[in-house]
């Protein structure tokens, strides 16, 4: 099943509300989420997670790159209160779709809840090389939105800054993120200017101290192309804080 004509906000609610039943009746649950924009992505992603902390409910990010045994990992990770979020599908191709595909008992078996974030393309390949596995969807869910310049830069007011994480791996999921998102900025403005910042602040947080350096000033010359003294001072602070 795919859903889209509903606004946005009720498919965000919805697919929430998906995960939190699964978890109340202790069933399993594999949704996918097919998305365009990283910047919606990212920003209905996060209201899900509030969604999910409500009821008690932890949201883990997954790299498929990095695990492409996604049904062992997920038996070896679950602790009845997760729901997995999985990112870049692509990655872990072909790899992890014959995981899902041999495995996918697993994941009922052991009652995973889980979110697969693909772009169309990913999505069209699971269903032609793991059929079995996507025949156990609960739901395909669309957001396919593309936001007009002064929504995308509102949607990424709080994530551009954001530098608190719990893990390592959330860290280094955050840098790529960012930097996907860099990809689709022009390079000399006020959000392009933070988000590298905030890049520099992560790097430094796991000692790659030469890319956080790096990635200031490239943040400073910003802000000194469109003379922005917020972006300026953030990044001379942040500059002056790295030790090594």
């Amino acid at each position: 099943m795919t859903e889209i004509k509903d606004p946005i906000e009720a498919r965000v609610s919805r697919l929430g509300n998906y995960l939190i039943r699964a978890h109340k009746h202790n069933k399993a649950s594999i949704l996918f989420a097919l998305y365009l924009s990283e910047y919606v992505r990212a920003d209905i992603e996060n209201e899900i997670k509030q969604l999910l902390n409500e009821q008690g409910l932890e949201a883990l990010n997954v790299d498929a790159g990095e695990h492409k045994d996604l049904p062992s990992f997920f038996s070896s990770s679950s602790s009845g209160q997760n729901v997995f979020f999985v990112h870049n599908m692509e990655k872990g191709f072909p790899d992890a779709l014959r995981y899902l595909n041999f495995k996918r008992e697993d994941i009922i078996d052991h009652r995973v809840k889980t979110v697969f974030w693909v772009t169309e393309k990913e999505l069209t390949r699971i269903g032609n090389e793991a059929p079995d596995f996507f025949a156990f969807r609960n739901r395909v869910i669309e957001f396919i939105e593309v936001p007009l310049a002064e929504e995308r830069k509102t949607a990424l007011v709080e994530f551009e800054l954001k530098t608190e994480y719990n893990s390592l791996d959330e860290i280094k999921r955050s840098i790529e993120l960012k930097k996907t998102l860099l990809s689709g900025l022009s390079k000399d403005d006020e959000i392009s200017g933070y988000l590298m910042g905030s890049i520099g602040i992560l790097y430094n947080q796991i000692g790659s101290y030469k890319k956080a350096i790096k990635y200031h000033k490239k943040a400073l010359d910003i802000g000194k192309e469109i003379k922005d003294p917020k972006i300026i001072n953030f990044c001379e602070e942040n500059l002056k804080s790295i030790k090594f």
